[in-house]
């Protein structure tokens, strides 16, 4: 997984590398989470596999001005389709490199998704929606947390997923913006769980993000979303807010589980972390994106 200026190739060249070197596989996705998730899990069901799996920033030479004339945002989900987009056009057939991208806002519409042969999407919203089952998360809370066997993954769902769903609307709205302003991080820093409800305020999260708008017409546009019967909600959840949330709710209903050698749990990016740490290949291997990497591991030109 070394990654070194060396790597660096244009789209281009990417494309010709399909010509030039056929029999050697990559995955490029969008960061080094993904890579280090990727790779451990060829690494476990496909050893025998000789695949490289590279952040794009770290494969890939593309200006953001490439990425906003394919009509993508700036960042390692627009670069990753931009490259796809560009490498399918000029070898169409290729078998070499293939991409992965999460969903994102695509449940609501708002990202796009392109069907191309060379890239795969996640199957919910993002990378981060693998871990968000009561069997990764009860082991979090158990093992890494030591939490008493009265506390419920399934409860812990219950109480924090309208939470992460209303939050993702409200960022879709956000992005859809002439400007589009970033949630403002005092949203999920400052919110507190009780055991009859959580403190989210729709009207106070666009205040604390967008000043001097309407916010009367961003409430209204929030209260029109209509999610279709039978989604699965983990479609509609920001994959990097499901840490912040769940530590915000045992931060407010277990506090006491984030002291001594727990205490930096405590902070988003290390439970994030330690939720990923706690997938095991049986929880994701049946996956379509899964299958679909192992699929390509494996199969022959």
């Amino acid at each position: 997984m070394s990654n070194t200026d060396e790597n660096l190739r244009t789209p281009d060249e990417l494309a010709m590398l399909e010509i030039l070197e056929p029999e050697m596989k990559e995955i490029i996705v969008e960061g080094r989470g993904d890579q280090a998730l990727l790779y451990w899990f060829l690494s476990c069901s496909k050893p025998e596999a000789e695949v490289a799996v590279f952040p794009v920033k770290e494969r890939v030479l593309l200006d953001d001005d490439v990425v906003f004339a394919h009509g993508h945002t700036k960042g390692g989900r627009g670069s990753v389709i931009t490259v796809a987009e560009i490498v399918e056009k000029i070898h169409p057939t290729g078998n070499r490199v293939r991409f992965v991208a999460d969903r994102d806002l695509g449940a609501l519409g708002i990202d796009k998704c392109p069907k191309l042969q060379n890239i795969f999407y996640t199957d919910y919203a993002s990378m981060e929606l693998y871990f968000y089952s009561e069997k990764t998360i009860g082991k979090m809370l158990k093992v890494a947390l030591r939490g008493p066997s009265s506390l419920s993954p399934k409860l812990v769902l219950e109480a924090i997923t309208p939470v992460l769903v209303s939050i993702f609307i409200i960022r879709s709205i956000l992005r859809s913006m002439e400007r589009p302003p970033k949630l403002a991080s005092k949203v999920i820093e400052n919110l507190q769980f009780t055991n009859d409800g959580h403190t989210l305020n729709v009207r106070e999260a666009f205040s604390k993000s967008c000043k001097g708008v309407n916010v009367d017409s961003l409430v209204a546009k929030y209260d029109g979303v209509v999610i279709p019967d039978g989604l699965d909600m983990r479609h509609l959840i920001r994959g990097h807010d499901i840490s912040g949330v769940l530590v915000r709710y045992i931060t407010s209903i277990h506090g006491n589980l984030f002291r001594e050698d727990r205490r930096h749990l405590a902070k988003a990016s290390a439970m994030e972390i330690c939720l990923i740490s706690c997938l095991e290949l049986t929880d994701i291997e049946g996956f379509g994106l899964f299958k679909s990497l192992a699929e390509f591991a494996t199969t022959s030109h």
